[in-house]
Parts: C-alpha cells; structure tokens; sequence
C-alpha cells in the first residue's frame, strides 16, 4: 500500500504535452505509466468530470450536470474521500475554485485549502507550495492538488495561444516543486503520483474524433516503468485505481474498473463485494457522500 498525490491540471490536453516545454511530465511518463486517450465524461465540464473522477459514475447517475455549484451529489453516489474518512486515512485538497467544495464531503478532509484564484496572479505555485508543505508536514495518505492556471488562461486567450502554453509550462514546473520537496524529506519512494488533465468549463468542445484527447499519467512505487496504456481507460476508472493505491476496496456501486494493468503486480488480493442476485433487497450500509 502506498501513499497518492493527485495532480489535476484543468484545461490540459494531451497535443499540449506534444509541443510545450514540460521536462518534468516528461520525466515522469518514461519513469511510469501514461495514456494520451484518457475518455472524459459528458457534460465535458469541470465539476461533473472531477465528481466522476471521485464517484466513479457518469453525471446523470452522481446528480452534477453543471459548473454552478449549485447542486448536489447524490446520496448514492460514494466519493473516495468518504472511503478514506470511513477507513480512518487522512487526505488534504488544494484547490483555486470555491465551487469544488462540492467534491468533498463534509469532514472527509484533515486539511483542506482554498486560494481564489482572482485573488493572487501566481495561484498555481502558491497552491503546489503549500501542498508540498503539508505533505512534508504531515503526511498525508492522499492529497490532491487542483491546478487551474491552463484553464483560465485557454479561456481567456485561447486553447492556442502563448499565456495558455505558459500556463502548461507553469504547472509542469508545480509538479517539479512537489516532487523536490518530497525528495528533501525522502517521501518520493511512498507517494504514487497521478497527474491528469480535466475538461475544463470552456474548452471548445470535443468532437467524436478528439473524444479521448486527457492526457492521464503514474508514477511511483510499485507502477511500471516506461509504459503507455493501449487500451483507452476511463475517467470512472481512476477512483477505483486509486482506492487500490490507498489499499482501500472499491465500493460495489462504481462503474470504473481498476487498472490492473499498470502495476508490477497486483495491489490488491482482495476483489469488490458482489451483488446479490437474488430478488430479496439488498441489505447496505452506505457511506456518507
């Protein structure tokens, strides 16, 4: 079992990677496991894909069609942060965007942070600084890191233009940050690092030939080295890699499979509860979402 850092970069596309200067991400996809088709969900928006990233279900099932914030998730619909509070794992959230309070039940965090990002210019580093402190602080068994620099700069000059590519530049650096200030403390070795890209609330919109254009990207103990994914994984499928990461066992109700396939073995030995066939109701205790 191993530690998780979350590294969610919105607005990244993986034709970015193909011309930005991002040394870093580079490093790390020929040190572990990358997918340049990571299939996002529809509504291809911020908050309905990072709710489906966590619930492993699509939209229509977890309840959050839109980026107001102004929904709820359902009450079926269990996050990985739940799964960590039930098992007593402590996480941490970084984030730039008030409304991604939603992907977080109330108590799953031990740390949580919020900097607006129309408060500070250079919220992505202020935000990679601060995790990387929490993390040599206090350790925690998964923190996530929400970066949305490439978003807000796509949006505002174009998926196409220099601020945007700077942007990209910017998080690749943030990643470098995080990954020196665990080597100082000698964490590298206990963190497995998933870095994908996210949808975005203005990106044009991706046709039928561009559906699978995330870049998705492991790295760490225990995930092969150098290795691309030849079949397209799933935005539903990263909550229960990750929970197999965290040595937690997937919840029965998500959709997503574990990718096995990226692992020198595999880490679990034990498989998700099974469903009854019979036609008596199933008896269930649910976590809080």
């Amino acid at each position: 079992m191993s530690k998780l850092l979350c590294v969610i970069i919105d607005g990244l596309r993986a034709d970015t990677l193909a011309c930005a200067h991002v040394p870093c991400f580079d490093a790390l996809a020929r040190d572990g496991v990358v997918s340049r088709r990571l299939q996002p969900t529809r509504p291809c928006l911020t908050l309905p894909a990072l709710t489906s990233l966590l619930t492993s279900l699509p939209p229509d099932e977890h309840g959050v069609l839109s980026n107001s914030g102004a929904g709820q998730v359902s009450p079926h619909a269990v996050s990985l942060f739940s799964l960590l509070r039930y098992r007593h794992q402590n996480s941490a959230a970084f984030y730039s965007n008030d409304r991604l309070r939603l992907l977080f039940p109330q108590g799953s965090l031990q740390t949580g942070m919020l900097i607006n990002s129309q408060s500070i210019r250079n919220v992505d580093h202020e935000l990679a600084e601060q995790a990387a402190r929490c993390l040599q602080r206090e350790k925690p068994d998964c923190c996530l890191l929400y970066l949305e620099g490439p978003n807000i700069a796509g949006t505002h000059f174009g998926f196409d233009s220099e601020p945007y590519m700077e942007s990209v530049e910017q998080a690749d650096r943030a990643l470098g940050l995080l990954l020196e200030h665990l080597a100082v403390v000698g964490m590298r070795r206990d963190y497995v690092l998933m870095a994908t890209g996210c949808c975005g609330g203005s990106q044009p919109r991706l046709d039928a030939g561009e559906e699978s254009c995330l870049p998705l990207l492991f790295s760490g103990p225990g995930v092969i080295k150098g290795r691309e994914l030849e079949q397209a994984p799933s935005l539903l499928d990263l909550a229960p890699t990750m929970a197999a990461i965290l040595g937690l066992a997937p919840h029965p109700d998500w959709q997503g499979r574990m990718l096995a396939e990226m692992f020198q073995r595999q880490p679990l030995e034990f498989k998700p509860l099974a469903r009854k066939k019979s036609g008596k109701p199933r008896r269930r205790v649910e976590l809080a979402a």
